[in-house]
C-alpha cells in the first residue's frame, strides 16, 4: 500500500513540475528573440555616430549619411525628421511620410542616366544618344544640405546600414519609409537597361536587394564621403 501511495505522490508532483508556469521573458514589449536581434545591432552600428546636425558618421567606412530621407526636414530641437509632415497629393497630411519624396532613378528605361562602365553608376549627362534625366541623381546632387556636395548611395554602401537590423538602424534614421530606396548602381546584367538596383527598408523584406524599372519612383537617403 505504502508503494502504491509512493508512485502515486511522484505521479503528482511530476504533473505540477511539468505544468509549471514559466515567467514570459520581456524587454520593453520585445521578445527575447527581438531583443537579442537590438542588441546584436546595436553592437554592429557601434561605428555610427549621429553628429546632432542632422547627418551620421561612419568613420570606418569614411561616409557621412544625411539623417533624413529625401525630402523630409530635420528638427535640430528633436534631432528627428519630422519637420514636414506633408505626404503624396493624395494624402497630403501623411505624418509617417514626414515629407519624405519619391523619385525616379531615369525618365527612360534605357542606360540614358547611368555610365556605360561598370559598375554603372547613375549621372546627370547621358552617355548614350538617348536622351534622359535622373530625379535620382538631382535630388541628392543638388541637396547642398550643409553646404556639402551629397550623391546617391551604392549597394554596398547601404547593406552597411541593413546588416544590423531595422531596429538598430532607426535608431540613427527616424522616419525611415518602409519601401525602397534606390541605390546609384544600374543592373549591370540587364542588357537593355531597364532596371536599377533599390534596397528594401521594409519590414517584411528588409535589406533585401530588388532589381526595379527606372522609371519606378522610390525613396532615397543620400550619402558623400567623409569627413
Amino acid at each position: 500500500m505504502k508503494k502504491i501511495q509512493y508512485c502515486f505522490a511522484l505521479l503528482v508532483l511530476s504533473f505540477f513540475m511539468n505544468c509549471e508556469m514559466k515567467p514570459v521573458e520581456d524587454f520593453y514589449g520585445l521578445s527575447p528573440e527581438e531583443t537579442n536581434q537590438l542588441l546584436a545591432g546595436i553592437l554592429a552600428n557601434q561605428s555610427l555616430r549621429d553628429n546632432g546636425n542632422g547627418t551620421i558618421s561612419d568613420p570606418v567606412s569614411n561616409l557621412v549619411w544625411q539623417k533624413c530621407t529625401h525630402g523630409q526636414v530635420y528638427r535640430a530641437g528633436f534631432n528627428d525628421c519630422l519637420g514636414s509632415p506633408q505626404g503624396s497629393i493624395f494624402n497630403p497630411n501623411d505624418v509617417a511620410r514626414a515629407g519624405a519624396v519619391q523619385v525616379a532613378y531615369c525618365d527612360s528605361k534605357t542606360h540614358a542616366c547611368n555610365s556605360i562602365a561598370f559598375p554603372q553608376v547613375v549621372q546627370g549627362t547621358s552617355s548614350i544618344a538617348i536622351a534622359g534625366a535622373s530625379e535620382l541623381y538631382g535630388a541628392c546632387q543638388n541637396s547642398n544640405y550643409l553646404g556639402a556636395t551629397w550623391r546617391v548611395p551604392t549597394v554596398v554602401e547601404y547593406q552597411r546600414l541593413v546588416v544590423p537590423g531595422r531596429a538598430a538602424t532607426l535608431q540613427f534614421f527616424p522616419s525611415t519609409q518602409e519601401d525602397d530606396y534606390w541605390t546609384a548602381w544600374s543592373n549591370s546584367e540587364d542588357i537593355p537597361g531597364e532596371t536599377a538596383h533599390a534596397i528594401s527598408f521594409d519590414r517584411q523584406s528588409y535589406g533585401v536587394e530588388k532589381a526595379i524599372v527606372k522609371t519606378q519612383r522610390n525613396f532615397v537617403r543620400c550619402v558623400r564621403t567623409g569627413p
